[in-house]
């Protein structure tokens, strides 16, 4: 077992993949309008840096254009750039990205994104998701080469937004703001509880009151609503 095999219970795909649409819709919108700017207005690594996650450019051969900075602090052993190339250990995720790749030469302008992420597991860490994003070659960005932009997510616990900011929109009591940061991070209400040593009652009470407050009914639905904050 990992050190990080404890938090596999915790970790719902569901809202992972929420909270990534969440924080992407609005980045990758952004991308999409510099995108039509003059070739020569736009630095390489300006609009890949709006994303604030890990992220880089392929070419029509799939190799990698430009990275930035967030991606540069992910890669390890297991993931990484290697001469000009994305290198995933794991063989059967490589496979998948190399099929995709395939695609470039041959699709049309305006061929669909990859329906689910590729799953990249790591050695010592939790895996990360690769995801797929075509661009448009009219678009011209940073050349006509490009044909897609990858994002990276990394799995593992991560920091909620600030109790008292969700305290103050949602109109939640401290207690009630204090778990829905918790719980924002993917977390479970019961590792919740522990964490804030409260009840497990007492955590399911109180996220029923967040729900009602925050008119969702789910928590992977209350996650992508809460990152928004």
């Amino acid at each position: 077992m990992t050190p990080f095999a404890m938090y596999l219970d915790e970790i719902n795909l569901e809202c992972e993949e929420k909270r990534a649409h969440a924080g992407l819709t609005r980045r990758v919108a952004e991308i999409g309008l510099l995108s039509r700017s003059p070739v020569g207005d736009l630095n390489t690594t300006d609009p890949l840096n709006i994303l604030s996650l890990p992220a880089l450019l392929l070419d029509l051969d799939g190799c990698v254009v430009e990275s930035n900075t967030a991606a540069g602090a992910l890669f390890d052993n297991d993931i990484r750039v290697r001469q000009r190339r994305l290198f995933i250990r794991d063989l059967e995720a490589r496979n998948k990205l190399r099929i995709y790749v395939d695609q470039f030469e041959y699709a049309t302008p305006r061929f669909a994104p990859s329906i689910e992420p590729i799953i990249v597991p790591r050695q010592d860490k939790l895996p990360v998701l690769v995801r797929i994003w075509p661009i448009d070659s009219g678009a011209r960005w940073p050349s006509s080469d490009v044909r897609a932009l990858l994002t990276l997510s990394s799995l593992g616990p991560r920091p909620g937004p600030p109790a008292a900011l969700l305290a103050k929109i949602f109109s939640l009591t401290p207690s009630e703001a204090k778990l829905a940061a918790i719980i924002a991070r993917g977390v479970g209400p019961d590792t919740a509880a522990i964490e804030l040593n409260i009840s497990r009652e007492t955590a399911r009470n109180q996220l029923k009151s967040i729900f009602a407050k925050t008119g969702t009914h789910r928590q992977g639905e209350l996650v992508a609503l809460l990152l928004q904050v």
